[in-house]
């Protein structure tokens, strides 16, 4: 089941309180969906897989309620967000300066090295960059996928939530910061990590190190080479095997 969180997607709506945006409140909203589903299909467990700023309340959540899952499977997984943005922009003013992009340069040097002095506006110009120069999505396009797969009445619910969830749990997030390398040190469950090779949004090089650090039963680290920050959709038959193969492993074991 997919699932748009409180205040995005076709979750959102212009009654939704702006005190609600925030960690824990998402925390609460995904275990109501979670014990729906375990009620309605009289399961004991299910798996969770998470993606990007999902992945922040998806890993608090499995590490918090561990009987409620079999495993947890992330993309774009964020894991310390101070430490994201300053690899994230290096590496972008990198390959600005690369492709000799004068103007990409001009943007990122004027927003400067993080932590943000204006989060929202200089989060922004990053991400112009990295989708320009391919490193959120890498074989197509999000904003074609969502709008060839809704109306034209989804759509604009679909943005004006983006803009909204942008302004308010992004704020939540990273202005707090996040840091599971001290928050979360184990997991009960079985995790994977599933992790583009051209993503920069989340840069992979810390998942990996988070990987290598956390103690949980199963761990593992599992590149998609032709993917950026979503390797469900750059390469979704990959994305597809992997869950299955995951699947099969749990269902094995028992």
């Amino acid at each position: 089941m997919n699932w748009d969180q409180r205040g995005a997607g076709k979750s959102y709506n212009e009654n939704i309180p702006i005190d609600t945006m925030n960690l824990e409140q998402f925390i609460i909203d995904l275990m109501e969906v979670v014990d729906y589903l375990l009620n309605t299909y009289k399961k004991n467990k299910l798996f969770l897989s998470a993606q990007s700023i999902g992945s922040v309340y998806g890993l608090m959540s499995v590490h918090r309620f561990p009987d409620k899952f079999y495993g947890y499977i992330s993309t774009g997984q964020i894991v310390d967000t101070i430490e994201n943005e300053k690899v994230s922009y290096n590496l972008i003013l990198y390959e600005a300066k690369k492709l000799n992009n004068t103007e990409a340069i001009k943007e990122l040097s004027e927003i400067g090295n993080p932590p943000y002095k204006d989060m929202i506006h200089d989060i922004g110009i990053e991400r112009k960059w990295l989708s320009l120069l391919g490193y959120i999505e890498k074989n197509f396009g999000v904003f074609e996928y969502i709008s060839n797969n809704c109306t034209r009445e989804e759509l604009d619910i679909i943005m004006k939530g983006q803009e909204f969830s942008v302004n308010h749990l992004f704020a939540d997030i990273y202005e707090n910061g996040i840091n599971f390398f001290e928050t979360i040190k184990d997991m009960k469950v079985p995790v994977y990590f599933c992790m583009g090779r051209y993503d920069y949004v989340a840069p992979q090089i810390l998942t990996e190190k988070y990987c290598e650090t956390i103690e949980c039963p199963t761990k593992k680290c599992i590149w998609f080479e032709n993917s950026a920050h979503f390797p469900e959709l750059d390469e979704p038959d990959k994305f597809y095997k992997v869950l299955l193969e995951i699947l099969h492993a749990t269902i094995d074991k028992k």
